[in-house]
């Protein structure tokens, strides 16, 4: 049997975790190894507060991705991120209906 072109995903998503220190030497590590990124395409997701930093630092055949957006384009919505802003910021990916959201903050299928 013949093998398509199929391109699988890897995403790590950072949750609630990293510091400045602990993100550079992560980035680091991503950036010197090897990556069948032709076959795969790899996204993370840090924490919003060090995504700038890792966009900036983190080489460009791997994604990165907000953990959440907001409905609402603008707004008073504190903490939010609306898919407009992520756009603007050059990012193309996001994590949506994940299930620790819709535990802990009871978000719907509606919402999500």
């Amino acid at each position: 049997m013949m093998m398509t072109g199929r391109t699988f995903f890897v995403g790590g998503n950072w949750k609630c975790n990293g510091t400045k220190a602990s993100n550079a030497k992560l980035v680091q590590e991503l950036n010197a190894v090897q990556l069948p990124t032709k076959s795969v395409e790899i996204v993370v997701a840090p924490v919003s507060l060090h995504i700038d930093s890792v966009f900036k630092t983190l080489r460009k055949d791997i994604a990165v991705s907000v953990q959440n957006v907001y409905t609402e384009a603008k707004g008073a919505f504190t903490g939010e991120l609306s898919a407009e802003q992520v756009k603007d910021f050059g990012l193309e990916w996001t994590i949506l209906g994940h299930s620790e959201r819709r535990e802990i903050f009871k978000e719907s299928d509606e919402l999500v």
